[in-house]
């Protein structure tokens, strides 16, 4: 037999038929190969015995007294809530509207009379396997929904996990209005807003690789990082640094973040940006493009890059009357008819042809008329702050004290220098207690520069001629790892000391490690006369260290090194 005569061995027939012998010839075909067969006297009993057993085919009379075969099909079509029991109507009739009476009623077939046993064995085989395919997909579709309601939920949940993650009071700002709509339930758009210690607004705009779910994993993780490191007053040079350290380690190798970081500080009505891989962030007034911050840089999670203060913003001064505009490549990448892209140009001529405030609201509905596709491809993010707004509501500063005169010791033992960073509790203190704030950049990479030269030149005893190489570059920090993994004995000292007087303001750093130094002079004396290439040779850093402090002093053999920043010759 084939699989359908299988499958059929156990099923069960109703047979209805006011004819006893037309009953008993059906029964009698029926049994014959297995089936389990019911029977009715006409359609009231064939309704009642289909409700009291689980009928697999039915073989209808029509003509019967009473509830004919029209009417009993109709009630149990009725009855059959998605099981598919083919109705064969048993009929000697031959006029084309009495058989399409049968269709009508929900009849799914003819057996003529005389019954022909080859011909009744086909049919009910062919309806068989067709009921049987069909209870199939049923519960194929049956599961299909049910994974799909898991998976909704799924998504519903892990939505409100990403909303309740970057929520925050800061996106509430006077003058700052945005657009977040992701291509599907989750986005790997992101959006994150808060206020540092000294008041300033900090944005992060950021596009994870792809859309949905697998973009939107790596969210929540960012949103704790940013948001802990802008409540202790971490300067966003720092805040990318660790943030890219974070999902380098997190993140699988294809997957990245696009993101665009933003400094609004009001008391200094200045501007800071960062951008990497997103679409520009201008600075209109009025009709005029004050300043365009283009990518500069790779994207977070790309590569790891130890070296401190690599990733800095651009701050310009920002005059009255001045609107900033921020997106994902949502808004720029939109396709419109033939498949041209919307564009930077576009966007520009947007924003400069719209009236004082309008941009935001132009510029939305330019994209959506422009967009050739009823739904959006991609997550889509969009950014408007009016500067004279957040300006005026910076939000104050706190937690920082009046700068006074004060100096600090950091002892570091072999055990502490493995897994401690001592620049960020660094960084803390000097925020805490008011020293050159605006200078935050500066210092950090300054102090990050020292401690790093410290630690794996005079502790580790690394070699960066190592890195000159990309290949080299992996190597040295895989050294680097089995060297702090070893270490056993060692030390580095910091002194941190401030004089906040005019005539003497500014940070003396002093960084002093256990290794047996370096030959400095020849490196200072290169750097001094502008020997690039003799300087660099070192790997220590010297020339970025003197371009930022107003002095650099090492002391014989080497392993110690004061810098003095008065903030003077910062950029």
């Amino acid at each position: 037999m084939d699989d359908g005569q299988d499958a059929a061995e156990t099923s069960t027939f109703l047979v209805v038929d006011d004819e006893p012998v037309n009953a008993m010839l059906l029964e009698t075909v029926l049994s014959a190969r297995g089936f389990r067969v019911v029977t009715a006297a006409d359609g009231e009993e064939a309704v009642a015995r289909f409700q009291e057993h689980a009928v697999d085919m039915v073989l209808m009379d029509i003509m019967m007294p009473g509830v004919d075969g029209y009417e009993a099909t109709r009630r149990i079509k009725a009855l059959d809530r998605g099981g598919f029991v083919p109705v064969l109507f048993v009929t000697a009739l031959t006029d084309e509207q009495r058989l399409a009476q049968c269709i009508e009623a929900g009849g799914d077939d003819f057996v003529t009379k005389p019954i022909s046993r080859v011909q009744l064995n086909a049919k009910i085989d062919a309806w068989l396997r067709t009921r049987e395919l069909y209870r199939t997909v049923v519960a194929q579709r049956d599961r299909l929904r049910s994974h799909q309601l898991r998976l909704e939920h799924e998504q519903e949940t892990a939505e409100r996990i990403v909303a309740r993650a970057t929520a925050s009071n800061a996106l509430e700002t006077p003058g700052l209005r945005y657009f977040y709509q992701p291509a599907a339930i989750l986005s790997g758009d992101i959006l994150l807003a808060g206020r540092r210690p000294n008041g300033n607004l900090l944005l992060l705009v950021g596009d994870f690789t792809g859309h949905g779910i697998g973009a939107a994993v790596g969210v929540p993780g960012l949103a704790a990082v940013y948001y802990d490191l802008v409540s202790r007053g971490a300067h966003p040079a720092e805040m990318l640094d660790a943030i890219n350290e974070k999902l380098f380690r997190s993140l699988p190798s294809d997957m990245f973040l696009t993101a665009a970081l933003i400094e609004v500080d009001g008391r200094g009505r200045r501007l800071g940006v960062w951008n990497a891989g997103m679409p520009p962030v201008w600075l209109v007034q009025g009709e005029e493009i004050r300043h365009r911050f283009v990518s500069s840089d790779l994207p977070l999670g790309v590569e790891r890059n130890t070296a401190p203060g690599r990733r800095r913003l651009t701050y310009v001064d920002v005059p009255d009357d001045c609107f900033l505009y921020a997106c994902s490549d949502g808004i720029v990448e939109v396709a419109g008819e033939g498949g041209a892209l919307y564009g930077d140009e576009r966007v520009e001529a947007v924003l400069r042809a719209a009236c004082q405030g309008a941009g935001f609201d132009d510029l939305l509905r330019q994209v959506e008329a422009f967009r050739a596709a009823a739904q959006a491809s991609d997550d889509a993010t969009l950014v408007e702050i009016d500067l004279d707004q957040a300006f005026a509501n910076d939000g104050g500063g706190y937690g920082a004290a009046e700068a006074v005169h004060w100096r600090t010791e950091l002892v570091l033992d072999a055990c502490t220098l493995v897994h401690v960073n001592p620049v960020p509790p660094i960084m803390n203190l000097l925020s805490d207690l008011g020293a050159m704030e605006e200078d935050r950049q500066s210092l950090y990479v300054v102090i990050a520069e020292l401690f790093t030269n410290a630690l794996e030149h005079g502790v580790l005893g690394l070699e960066s001629k190592i890195k000159r190489s990309e290949e080299g570059f992996e190597k040295y920090y895989e050294r680097r790892r089995e060297a702090l993994a070893q270490l056993t004995e060692g030390e580095v000292r910091l002194r941190v000391h401030y004089d906040p007087r005019p005539d003497s303001r500014g940070v003396v750093i002093e960084v002093e490690d256990s290794g047996p130094g370096f030959e400095y002079q020849r490196i200072l004396e290169a750097a001094k006369h502008g020997d690039v290439a003799g300087a660099l040779a070192a790997g220590r850093g010297i020339m970025l260290v003197r371009s930022l402090c107003e002095e650099i002093e090492y002391f014989p053999p080497g392993n110690r090194v004061r810098v003095r920043y008065s903030g003077t010759l910062a950029g």
